[in-house]
């Protein structure tokens, strides 16, 4: 199992100096992206996110919580960069642009993510929609937009919840959200993918 370190839990100000200094904590940096709608912050600043595609030693896993489309993904899909995941809600009101829009690149692995507070059942028909192809799904945990928040939803029994549902499902999952590093022996055991944590490496 991979981590991948929410930056969103960390200073801003300092926020790549942290990453060179903790750099054996994670394996991907999660990169939240909210636009005060669907998501009640605006997430990470763009300037940061330029920043952190400067440095080709970074794994980028790009997390949008926008109801529109992001225009930054727009201008990132337009460009080479160390960006390997990029995902939406199924929630958000333009996850069919989104999904239409990753299908034509393959570059970035495309994910989808759910809230804690959905129904897993939402996402049925995209697992099971020929039309398009989803790499990973992401379980969040807690309510999008703020680091070091009790999950609304305990990471494990999310993911068992998930299992259950879609037992023959064969693609990527990353849980995000509230995972503590007692959690990760046991998210490692239900075969998860990625785990995103946030205050447990940045404090």
């Amino acid at each position: 199992m991979k981590i991948s370190a929410s930056i969103l839990a960390a200073d801003q100000l300092t926020v790549l100096e942290d990453l060179k200094i903790k750099k054996d904590k994670y394996d991907y940096v999660h990169v939240d992206i909210g636009d005060n709608d669907f998501c009640p912050t605006y997430g990470i600043s763009h300037e940061i996110v330029y920043k952190l595609l400067e440095d080709i030693d970074l794994l980028i896993d790009m997390h949008f919580m926008t109801n529109d489309f992001p225009e930054l993904l727009n201008n990132l899909l337009n460009n080479k960069s160390n960006i390997t995941k990029a995902s939406l809600h199924v929630e958000s009101n333009s996850i069919n642009k989104f999904l239409t829009e990753m299908s034509k690149q393959s570059n970035i692995e495309t994910g989808v993510g759910v809230l804690g507070s959905s129904d897993l059942n939402i996402l049925k028909s995209f697992i099971y929609n020929e039309k398009f192809s989803i790499q990973y799904i992401l379980l969040l945990c807690v309510e999008p937009g703020f680091s070091n928040q009790n999950p609304i939803i305990s990471p494990v029994e999310r993911v068992k919840e998930f299992k259950l549902l879609f037992p023959n499902y064969e693609g990527e999952i990353v849980v995000d959200g509230g995972v503590t590093d007692s959690m990760l022996e046991e998210l490692k055991e239900l075969n998860v993918d990625i785990s995103v944590q946030g205050g447990a490496i940045f404090g």
